[in-house]
């Protein structure tokens, strides 16, 4: 069985009438009592566990003042709690324990999403501004193409017309040509006489044809030839 251990008397004060539960001599008191290890956190439910120990071994304290404490000494011996006792403040202690590791691992979880999710929303606006960039390009883009195609259909229209041109000036020039071929037919008869041959010297055809030949007179009977 464990021994004693002397204390202050305002320690032993301070765990009966509530004090600094954060005080280093308060948890090293509370810790041999339990027989379990105390922090700051721990601290209050320890002093409870410690609190009712004392007074079933004291009842009288329950009823006297801080002063009336204190004026019992300046130093106070505690035992530990008896074994089963502790074994059991020592169980609450531990759960604590494993309450306060699970409560930092969701406390980092919840850090590390924090993180996470302000990562997400920078990246999503970024998503959206360059989604408007799309946006705004392909809204160019229609307005480009719509321009494009209202010129294509001027560039198209002006073909059109400069083709139905090149049609009415083919279609002119035979009617040209035919005028000139009737002009040619109404010429004086000099100049169809030119055009029969007599011009260029050579002999002039017409006349009977040839009873051998049938193409007319012989243009080569004539000694100018």
């Amino acid at each position: 069985m464990a021994e004693a251990k002397v204390f202050p008397m305002n320690t032993f004060v301070s765990c009966l009438r509530g004090g600094d539960l954060a005080d280093q001599n308060l948890i090293d008191m509370l810790a041999f009592v339990t027989q379990a290890d105390v922090d700051a956190d721990f601290a209050p439910v320890a002093c409870s566990l410690t609190k009712a120990w004392i007074y079933e071994q004291e009842p009288q304290l329950t009823k006297a003042a801080s002063g009336d404490i204190e004026g019992l000494g300046q130093k106070v011996s505690l035992m530990p709690l008896p074994e089963e006792t502790a074994a059991q403040a020592q169980g609450v202690l531990a759960k604590l324990a494993e309450l306060k590791a699970a409560n930092a691992g969701l406390t980092a979880d919840k850090t590390a999403l924090t993180v996470e999710v302000e990562a997400l929303k920078a990246e999503l606006a970024g998503v959206k501004a360059k989604l408007k960039t799309f946006e705004d390009q392909a809204a160019q883009g229609d307005v480009k193409l719509s321009v494009s195609s209202r010129k294509m259909d001027e560039h198209i229209k002006k073909l059109e017309d400069l083709m139905a041109e090149v049609d009415k000036v083919k279609k002119q020039g035979v009617v040209v040509a035919g005028v000139a071929g009737g002009a040619a037919a109404g010429a004086p008869a000099g100049d169809a006489a030119a055009a029969g041959g007599d011009a260029s010297g050579a002999p002039s055809t017409g006349g009977e044809p040839e009873a051998d030949f049938g193409f007319g007179s012989n243009p080569f009977a004539d000694s100018n030839w």
